[in-house]
């Protein structure tokens, strides 16, 4: 059973605030492309592949709103909304920030048996860090501010995925531009990219997936 999130004592919900259980759910049902064994998946949350794991990360985030847990497994955030967030999602400034953090980590996996070692909290160690070091982003700076403020308001599931597809380790990197993730147009609204990623892993029940490289550029990158 799906809870409702609670309200303020004035009666009025926060302006923003994390999914609920069913919300997560909905959030899914957004025409992702997904297939395993090569047929495409219709609907995540149904799937036999995928349907206990979305349920339980819904739990999860029923957990933010629940009466018994809310307490331990949110703060204010630090963005002016006047909502709460998981304590990892907002960057620590201190020990008892630090402190509530873990507490929090340790308090969602409880509700998961631990099973969900990729669970909503996990790229905290990086959202944390676009709110502190959002200028060595240089001109996307802007960028970096706008997505830890929305990770930290609706406690946004990310994934990463970063290992280039290991397709011929004897050809130059350079001479696999084609295959590997790469930009082929700039457009007002962003990037239009083509290529692969390998070890994404947990991208067909997330909500966004932080692709970026590691190793060195390939001739001719920018």
């Amino acid at each position: 059973m799906m809870t409702e999130p609670n309200v303020e004592p004035s009666g009025q919900q926060p302006a923003t605030r994390p999914f609920t259980g069913d919300e997560y759910l909905e959030s899914l049902r957004d025409g992702r492309e997904v297939w395993i064994y090569g047929e495409r998946v219709d609907d995540v949350t149904t799937h036999p592949a995928f349907r206990n794991c979305t349920r339980m990360i819904a739990r999860m985030y029923d957990a933010l709103h629940h009466p018994d847990t809310q307490a331990v497994l949110t703060t204010e955030t630090d963005t002016g909304s006047g909502g709460y967030t998981h304590p990892f999602l907002k960057a620590s400034r201190s020990v008892a920030d630090m402190v509530a953090a873990r507490d929090a980590i340790a308090a969602w996996q409880r509700v998961v048996f631990g099973w969900m070692g990729r669970s909503p909290d996990y790229k905290g160690c990086l959202t944390g860090v676009l709110a502190e070091h959002a200028e060595l982003c240089g001109p996307y700076e802007a960028n970096a501010r706008r997505l830890y403020k929305d990770c930290q308001e609706k406690v946004l599931y990310l994934n990463h995925t970063v290992v280039n597809p290991p397709v011929d380790r004897h050809l130059p990197q350079d001479e696999m531009n084609e295959v590997f993730i790469h930009v082929k147009k700039e457009t007002d609204a962003g990037l239009i990219v083509s290529g692969a990623k390998a070890i994404a892993t947990n991208a067909a029940l997330t909500h966004m997936n932080f692709a970026f490289r590691i190793g060195q550029n390939a001739a001719g990158d920018k």
